[in-house]
């Protein structure tokens, strides 16, 4: 079998298992389709992919011409698989699936939940006007995919509901592991809560600093310490409400971090924070988990269906403060139980969310037939 990408770049979440289909003996190619490199949104994000570990196992093609985007069609159309990321979002993959549609070919979407995020609230176009614009502008489409990888149960649901000749399956983003004999859990008597992604709206990181101020208020012998790693337009509000509130001996801002430099910080601290407004996926909680990290976050984020084990993290409801503080006051009560359990989260993500589990799951589903 031949697996062909269309992306818009080389996805440091998806290459982790893309690297691995290789390794079974039913998949003899892969190729990774792409308009650039790396986005200049991840490079300022501190993202360097350089030489990314076992990419030579996959053909990589940058920026074809349409006469190339022809040819990767028209070869081996019966035993490839070809799966677009991102039609609606970048005109290059929506113009190369148009030039699919004329191709045998069987195609899949790689994909997440609608946005119904807007302005900073869960306040944009809800999930039934989604469904109105799918009949609109994407139905006549629908009929030329196959299968669907949706990024979390509620994106399952959703492309279940628009088109009921589709197979859908449960999928998810994944990260590359480091090496576990490099992490160094923290020893201290303080509980360290971490959170890692950019300081927007959409990622609600002040919720962090509101709810920490309720704990502190609950008790006075609350012993905790919050790093934020990452930069954004709501930096200035957020160290403002630092000050204001008097939390500069509880609260670090490191701003941007080179994305190497991510499990370290992740080695030193306990708990990661992804208290996002939405998230199509949030794989930030996969990094954390591979690194024993114990994860909260909004049930929102996609990845919130990977915390259903009390060992593993716990989910609150989107922009409760005071549920998010009563969860943040749980694990400073409970952190002796998280630092034991760390080793056993590493193990979990090992079995349960790396790439080479990712890459059979994928193969196994595309060559079901239903």
């Amino acid at each position: 079998m031949r697996i062909v990408f269309w992306q818009n770049c080389l996805s440091p979440h998806q290459l982790p298992y893309i690297v691995h289909l290789m390794d079974d003996k039913r998949v003899d190619e892969v190729v990774v389709v792409t308009e650039e490199s790396i986005s200049d949104e991840r490079k300022k994000m501190g993202w360097e992919l350089g030489c990314y570990p076992q990419i030579e196992k996959c053909s990589i093609i940058i920026s074809p011409n349409n006469d190339k985007i022809r040819a990767l069609f028209n070869m081996r159309e019966a035993d490839s698989w070809h799966l677009f990321s991102g039609i609606h979002g970048f005109p290059f993959i929506f113009h190369c699936f148009k030039i699919s549609l004329v191709y045998n070919i069987k195609r899949g979407i790689v994909t997440e939940c609608p946005y119904t995020y807007a302005f900073g609230s869960n306040n944009g176009k809800p999930l039934w006007l989604h469904s109105i614009r799918f009949f609109l502008q994407d139905y006549k489409y629908a009929k030329y995919i196959d299968k669907v990888f949706a990024m979390g149960n509620r994106a399952t649901k959703y492309f279940k509901s628009v088109y009921s000749k589709w197979n859908v399956y449960p999928f998810m983003y994944c990260t590359q592991p480091k090496e576990k004999n490099n992490l160094i859990a923290n020893q201290t008597a303080t509980t360290k809560f971490l959170f890692v992604g950019s300081l927007s709206y959409r990622k609600s990181p002040k919720i962090i600093s509101s709810s920490l101020v309720s704990c502190i208020k609950n008790n006075s012998k609350f012993d905790c310490h919050v790093t934020y790693v990452g930069d954004g337009n709501r930096r200035i509000d957020l160290e403002n409400y630092i000050i204001k509130n008097n939390l500069k001996s509880y609260v670090t801002l490191t701003g941007f971090q080179p994305q190497t430099e991510i499990p370290t910080w992740m080695s030193k601290n306990d708990i990661l924070i992804l208290p996002s407004i939405h998230d199509g996926w949030g794989a930030v909680v996969n990094e954390a988990l591979q690194t024993g990290m114990y994860v909260i976050c909004s049930n929102t984020c996609g990845a919130a269906d990977l915390l259903k084990d009390e060992r593993i993290g716990k989910v609150f409801h989107v922009n409760n403060e005071q549920q998010l503080s009563e969860i943040m006051q749980w694990c400073h009560d409970n952190i002796d139980t998280i630092r034991h359990d760390r080793f056993f989260r590493q193990q979990w993500a090992d079995k349960h969310i790396s790439g080479r589990v990712l890459a059979k799951y994928m193969i196994n589903c595309l060559i079901e037939n239903k």
